[in-house]
């Protein structure tokens, strides 16, 4: 039971941070991510390091390699978008 906890964290926060990237202001959901990178902008990498622990924590198999793999490429893309600007 636990393992699957720790597994609907990891993929919640990874839902999180893809959704981060392409947000509309416009939309009905905009706020919340306003309200997200208002707090700071190092938010989604605090959200990748939780979904990568929560992994790690996680089921064990392909799919925890998944995760933590998928939470690693969107930590590498952010580090290189945020070096960018």
């Amino acid at each position: 039971m636990r393992y699957h906890i720790f597994t609907t964290i990891s993929i919640l926060c990874l839902l999180l941070i893809i959704f981060m990237f392409g947000y509309d202001s416009t939309k009905w959901y905009g706020s919340f991510f306003k309200f997200l990178y208002g707090l700071s902008v190092f938010v989604p990498f605090i959200l990748s390091m939780i979904g990568i622990i929560s992994a790690l924590f996680g089921v064990k198999g392909d799919f925890r390699k998944i995760l933590v793999i998928l939470h690693i490429f969107l930590f590498l893309i952010l580090l290189g978008i945020y070096f960018m600007a």
